[in-house]
């Protein structure tokens, strides 16, 4: 199931460029993560090639709509490769994953740091500044973190802490900096946000079930269109509403299945429980939903599929759209 990479530099955009036809889900359960970013090659590729600069050696840099650029480089990138985390053509989307990685961990420091009791409020300023400037703090938070986690998400804050101080030493960061950057786990809040950030986006970071999923292709979406939100299937008048707009306007639209499938709906062919769909258009005239699964198969050739609008909303319970 898995290329062979090796260490050969992959291009940055496949055969099929910034398409959803592009995008291949790997062994992990990232598919809102994979999803999301097919909905967004569907409807502005451009906002993708914007978001990434830079080449593989000596590294990319990714740009969401807020915060300061992501560093990727090619090690990290080959650790996708290595454990068929993704199988995309070219290297976009396993750029994408690690730069949405840090960016999520950048936010929750920044919060934590900011809401936290212990740290002396004459550090908090500089240490704040430190967090959200682009460099490679965050790129060492992102490898200690996929260093240490679990297949359920879990770490272990001793073995989190050591991996932390190599990782910043090794980036070069200095060794005063790295010792108060280190040290940030141990104030009130700080891990324990931490922690549950990767819990929530566990597949971006290695591992194999993440919590909360639902919410995160509103998040996934709005870092590289801007602003997104989400509703229930059986909201027919918002479902419509947003199925029309996807077809005339080109906006972004994930949508999640039931846990079980729903007895009566004609489904074997696809259905998968809990997973997340790209919307790729509907057709009005013939209410009809055109969607497409991110492991480029089941159903088969490239996992694209049509539904009648009433079995998408007995199957589909939520759904996910950029604004």
């Amino acid at each position: 199931m898995s290329a062979n990479h090796g260490h050969a530099e992959i291009p940055l955009y496949g055969p099929s460029g910034i398409s959803p036809t592009a995008v291949k889900q790997g062994v992990l359960g990232s598919c809102y993560f994979h999803a999301s970013v097919a909905a967004v090659a569907k409807a502005n590729p451009s906002a993708i090639r914007s978001a990434i600069s830079g080449t593989h050696t000596p590294g990319y840099r990714v740009h969401f709509k807020t915060g300061p650029e992501e560093l990727v480089y090619a090690q990290d990138l080959e650790y996708s490769h290595a454990h068929n985390y993704d199988r995309s053509e070219g290297e976009w989307v396993a750029v994408l994953m690690r730069g949405y990685a840090q960016r999520e961990l950048r936010g929750s420091l920044i919060d934590s740091v900011s809401r936290s009791t212990t740290i002396p409020t004459l550090i908090k300023p500089p240490t704040l500044a430190i967090l959200r400037q682009s460099g490679p703090l965050l790129l060492a938070y992102d490898r200690a973190v996929r260093s240490v986690v679990s297949q359920d998400g879990q770490m272990d804050k001793g073995a989190f802490r050591s991996q932390l101080s190599r990782e910043l030493n090794s980036l070069g960061v200095p060794a005063a900096q790295s010792a108060m950057l280190a040290g940030l786990i141990e104030h009130a809040g700080v891990y324990e946000s931490l922690t549950r950030t990767v819990q929530a986006n566990g597949e971006v970071f290695g591992a194999y079930r993440g919590m909360g999923q639902g919410g995160i292709a509103v998040s996934v979406i709005a870092s590289l269109m801007g602003t997104a939100r989400s509703g229930q299937s059986s909201d027919t008048a918002l479902l419509v509403e947003q199925l029309k707009h996807l077809h005339r306007s080109g906006e972004a639209m994930v949508a999640g299945t039931r846990s079980s499938n729903p007895e009566g709906a004609d489904s074997a062919n696809w259905f998968v429980p809990n997973h997340a769909y790209t919307v790729l258009d509907f057709n009005e005239g013939r209410s009809t939903v055109e969607l497409r699964n991110p492991w480029a198969t089941k159903p088969g050739p490239d996992g694209s599929f049509n539904l009648s609008l009433s079995t998408f909303e007995q199957t589909y319970l939520t759904f996910s759209y950029s604004q």
